[in-house]
C-alpha cells in the first residue's frame, strides 16, 4: 500500500497545469462531455444515495417480502447471548486489524475533484514483559469529474488513468484500484442520468471509490507471523455503491481465509433504518414474536408496524447482550450471492447492546463460511468486535484510530490551495469554489 500523500499533490497538481487559459476558455462556445471518451456514475451508482447504508429501498413494495431468493433462517437457538469480555489468556498474542475509509470532494462549476482512501491498523495484544505492536498503512486513490469540457485542455488525458471499461450498465474498479498507477480516474458528467445534479453524480463517485478501496484492502493486511487475526471493517458487510462484480471480487479473499485462525467482522454503528430482524420474521420466522413476547397478545403485525428494528431490539435486548446471529441478505444486494462460489460469502447478522453507557446499538455481520467451520473462532471475532466497541465508546477502538488515520481533510486543503493558485495563474475568474456540504 502506498504510504504518504505526496503522490496525490503531484498527480493533482499535474493534471490542474492542463486547465485551458481564461482568455481562450472565455472565448469558446460550450462543449458537450458526451464528446469525452471517458465512463460516467451509473443509475445504479445514484440510487444507492437514496437507500439507506445497508441498500434497504426507502419505499414499501408490496409482496417484496416474500420474493426473497436466499432465506432468513436463525442459526443460534437462545433467544438472547450474553456476552463477556475475553479474558487477558484469550487476548494475548491476537492482532486486531480496523479498516476504515473516507472521501471528499473540491467541487466547482466545471469540475469536481474526489478524493478516496482507505486505512489498516494493527492492534497486537501483548501480555507480561512482550512489547506491543502497532503499524498503519493506507492507500489514497483520486478521480476527477469533468463537467464542463472546455475547462481543460486535451493534453489533460495524459495526467489522468483512462483505463476503466464499462461492464454492462456500470464501471468496475477493483482491479483498476489495485494497479492504480497515481492518476486521478477520469469520469464525465451525463446530464440524462436519473440525478441530474453534478454534485450527487460526484457524491455517489466518492463513495463508491471508498468502499471498493476498503474492501481492496483486505488483500493488505500482513498475515506473517500471526497466530489469530480478527479482522473489523467499518460499516456494513457490502456496499450498494459498489459494482456488484467488485463486491464479490473483494469478498472472494475471505475464502482464502478458510480453516485458519483469521475472522472478518463488519460493525455498523447506524442502525437506525436496519430492518433484519422485521425482515426475518416476515419471511418464515413469525415464531421468534412468540419467543421473544410469550403469552403478551403481540402478534407479527405489530412488530411490523415498528417500522425498523430499533424499537424492537430495544424491548428484547438488555445491555451486555446479542441477537442470534441471522442469515440475511437485502433484497438489492441477493444477485451478488445467488451464483453458487459465493454462497460461503452470505452475511450473518446480529445486534449487540452496548454494556456502558451512552446505550448504544451496534450492527455485526460475519461470512457464513467462518460459522460452518468454526464456530468458536466466530464467536470469538464477534467477541472480540464488541469488546473493542465498548473500549471505544462509539465505535471500536481498532476503527476509531482507522477512521482517524483515513481523515483526507488536509490533503483537501492543500488542493484547494493547489487550484486556488492555478485559477489565479491561469486568470480564470469564473471559475469559483462551491461549498456544498
Amino acid at each position: 500500500m502506498i504510504e504518504g500523500n505526496d503522490n496525490i499533490f503531484e498527480s493533482i497538481g499535474n493534471l490542474l497545469d492542463n486547465l485551458m487559459e481564461g482568455e481562450k476558455y472565455e472565448t469558446l462556445p460550450p462543449r458537450s462531455t458526451k464528446d469525452l471518451d471517458a465512463p460516467f456514475v451509473s443509475n445504479e451508482e445514484l440510487e444507492a444515495l437514496d437507500q439507506d447504508i445497508y441498500g434497504e429501498k426507502k419505499t414499501n413494495e408490496k409482496g417484496e417480502a416474500n420474493s426473497r431468493s436466499i432465506s432468513t433462517p436463525i442459526l443460534e437457538q437462545r433467544k438472547r447471548i450474553k456476552i463477556e469480555p475475553p479474558s487477558p489468556e484469550k487476548v494475548a498474542g491476537i492482532n486486531i486489524v480496523g479498516i476504515s475509509g473516507d472521501n471528499n470532494r473540491i467541487i466547482t462549476p466545471s469540475f469536481h475533484i474526489i478524493l478516496a482512501r482507505a486505512a489498516i491498523v494493527d492492534f497486537r495484544y501483548t501480555k507480561g514483559f512482550d512489547k506491543p505492536y502497532f503499524y498503519k498503512k493506507q492507500k489514497d486513490i483520486s478521480s476527477v469529474l469533468i463537467i464542463d469540457n472546455n475547462i481543460f485542455e486535451d493534453s489533460h488525458k495524459i495526467y489522468t488513468n483512462n483505463t476503466l471499461v464499462e461492464k454492462g450498465k456500470r464501471v468496475p474498479v477493483m482491479d483498476a484500484i489495485k494497479n492504480f498507477d497515481g492518476k486521478p480516474f477520469r469520469f464525465r458528467y451525463n446530464h440524462e442520468s436519473i440525478k441530474s445534479s453534478p454534485a450527487s453524480h460526484s457524491l455517489g463517485l466518492g463513495v463508491k471509490l471508498q468502499h471498493t478501496l476498503e474492501l481492496s484492502t483486505l488483500e493488505e493486511i500482513d498475515f506473517e507471523n500471526k497466530e489469530t487475526v480478527i479482522c473489523i471493517k467499518d460499516g456494513p458487510y457490502v456496499s450498494n455503491s459498489m459494482v456488484p462484480v467488485d463486491v464479490q471480487d473483494g469478498l472472494k479473499k475471505l475464502l482464502s481465509w478458510s480453516d485458519q485462525k483469521r475472522a472478518f467482522v463488519a460493525v455498523s454503528t447506524k442502525i437506525s433504518d436496519s430492518r433484519v430482524l422485521l425482515n426475518a420474521i416476515k419471511n418464515g420466522n413469525e415464531y421468534l414474536v412468540e419467543e421473544y413476547f410469550k403469552g403478551q397478545g403481540v402478534t407479527p403485525d405489530v412488530i411490523e408496524s415498528f417500522g425498523t428494528d430499533i424499537l424492537l431490539i430495544k424491548k428484547i435486548l438488555s445491555p451486555g447482550y446479542r441477537t442470534p446471529l441471522i442469515q440475511y441478505v437485502e433484497k438489492t444486494r441477493e444477485s451478488i450471492f445467488e451464483p453458487e462460489e459465493y454462497k460461503d460469502l452470505i452475511p450473518l447478522t446480529c445486534y449487540y447492546h452496548k454494556y456502558h453507557k451512552p446505550y448504544n446499538f451496534i450492527r455485526i455481520e460475519i461470512p457464513k463460511f467462518l460459522w460452518d467451520q468454526n464456530k468458536e473462532l466466530a464467536e470469538f471475532a464477534i467477541s472480540i468486535a464488541i469488546w473493542q466497541y465498548e473500549l471505544g465508546g462509539n465505535s471500536p477502538l481498532v476503527i476509531n484510530a482507522a477512521v482517524e488515520s483515513a481523515n483526507l481533510s488536509h490533503e483537501k486543503f492543500v488542493i484547494e490551495q493547489q487550484m486556488k493558485a492555478q485559477f489565479e495563474k491561469k486568470k480564470l475568474e469564473l471559475i469559483e469554489f462551491l461549498n456544498i456540504s
